[in-house]
């Protein structure tokens, strides 16, 4: 139904606002246009019994005058302090006019009084000035012109208001469609990615900074949606394979171990077969868990004081064999007093990540070096190597999950992938940044940055 759109309801939002401006606009118009008629008024009463009546009045009493000329709807009367009517624009047939004798006495004071009251079912509006100690000057004038126009004005704003929310609804309605035109768009994008369509976007056009950063981010949301189906498409493939493959393995071994009776020789080299696979699946399972916690947010950092230094030399003894069964030399160099506060164990799972990478694709003969350093108010670790390097292409990858430079020889070093996401995540989950600059054949640099000081 229409009247549950959103669009409707912006409609009867715009339209309300609208008709709420109008109502305060006119009923400010109202009563700032009576209270001037009401002012011009009072100051043309004033003005006509001082310049005007009062001299004609002492002029009439002086010759003896009964009666005071009337001008249009205006009315004049003198009045002593007994409430006598002295001279009188009234005809002698006419009702008295009503007398307030409070207002009366002010004006014997000297202060002018004025007062609206009926008078044969006519509104007027009267004036009270003091002509002299004795007398009393009324001045009265109609507020049937006055009232009719008050009437007109009120009759005007309700003739608009209808007209007003035509007005307003139609140009609500036609403005919230258009605003709303970038978000319908996004439905139907939405709509497509829920049917698997990733690839498409929605074209950026100027809609105003609001509607451009909701675009963006919609866009870049894709992006990343797309990015994560792919990468779990690889995962997928890449973790099927890599657990197929010990698991054939495994079980290719036992079927022909169970086949015939074999020497202890033979049975042992199938255990060492068998525990290489093992291990494998154990490190994929490791890697797979990490990530598990990681993403819930369930991974507690143990942090302590510690010495980076120490820590890194016992990561490059534990490797110390690899490296010599490899001939590759590791060259260290470390600026001492260098004291890191974090959590010990997972920062020397990343560097021994990076190391274990840089032994894998250096070739005999070839070198890695670990240096520490202190950068101002960080610690900079690098690990260097003249290994094969990183094609330009998968830089921009090396640190997504699953993603793999060279697939192959990921599966003969037992690589899965995942070492240097996790690499990340530990360096990110301590403030700092890891980066990377390779040159393929010629060796790759990887320089992590972690602040010095305690949360």
């Amino acid at each position: 139904m229409i009247s549950k759109t959103y669009r409707f309801k912006l409609t009867v939002v715009y339209t309300s606002v609208v008709l709420f401006l109008f109502s305060v606009f006119g009923v400010t118009l109202y009563l700032r246009y009576q209270s001037m008629v009401d002012d011009n008024l009072d100051e043309y009463l004033l003005r006509e019994a001082r310049d005007e009546l009062v001299h004609e009045i002492n002029s009439r009493l002086a010759w003896n005058a009964g009666v005071i000329k009337r001008y249009g709807d205006e009315y004049y009367e003198v009045v002593n302090r007994k409430g006598e009517v002295l001279i009188t624009s009234l005809s002698a047939e006419s009702p008295q006019w009503p007398l307030h004798r409070d207002l009366m006495m002010k004006a014997f004071k000297g202060a002018p009084q004025l007062v609206t009251f009926a008078y044969r079912g006519e509104n007027f509006r009267m004036l009270y000035f003091p002509v002299s100690e004795e007398r009393i000057l009324r001045v009265a004038v109609s507020l049937a012109e006055v009232q009719d126009g008050l009437r007109d004005l009120r009759r005007l704003f309700f003739y608009l208001a209808p007209v007003i929310v035509i007005i307003s609804s139609g140009l609500s309605w036609a403005l919230s469609g258009k605003a709303l035109a970038p978000i319908v768009r996004i439905t139907s994008l939405a709509e497509q990615v829920r049917q698997g369509r990733l690839d498409t976007r929605i074209d950026m056009e100027l809609k105003g900074k609001e509607i451009d950063d909701l675009v963006r981010i919609f866009n870049e949301m894709l992006t990343s949606i797309q990015r994560s189906v792919d990468a779990q498409k690889r995962f997928t493939s890449d973790v099927s394979h890599e657990i197929r493959s010990p698991l054939t393995s495994l079980r290719g071994g036992i079927e022909v171990a169970l086949r015939k009776r074999r020497t202890t020789e033979e049975y042992e080299d199938l255990l060492r077969s068998n525990l290489a696979d093992i291990m494998r699946l154990s490190r994929i399972t490791d890697n797979l868990l990490f990530f598990a916690r990681a993403d819930n947010n369930i991974v507690e950092l143990r942090k302590q004081w510690f010495d980076i230094n120490h820590m890194i030399w016992g990561v490059i003894e534990r490797m110390r064999y690899k490296a010599e069964s490899a001939g590759v030399t590791v060259n260290e160099e470390y600026e001492e007093g260098l004291e890191l506060y974090g959590d010990m164990d997972l920062l020397e799972q990343a560097i021994s990540n990076i190391i274990d990478n840089a032994l894998k694709y250096t070739p005999s003969g070839g070198m890695v070096t670990v240096r520490s350093s202190r950068q101002g108010d960080a610690l900079q670790v690098n690990v260097s190597d003249t290994g094969i390097g990183i094609p330009e292409s998968d830089m921009p990858h090396v640190f997504e999950r699953f993603y793999r430079v060279s697939k192959e020889r990921s599966r003969k070093s037992g690589g899965t992938g995942l070492g240097l996401a996790i690499t990340q995540w530990i360096i990110s989950a301590h403030h700092g940044t890891i980066s990377v600059k390779s040159t393929q054949g010629s060796g790759s640099v990887f320089t992590i940055v972690l602040p010095l000081t305690s949360d």
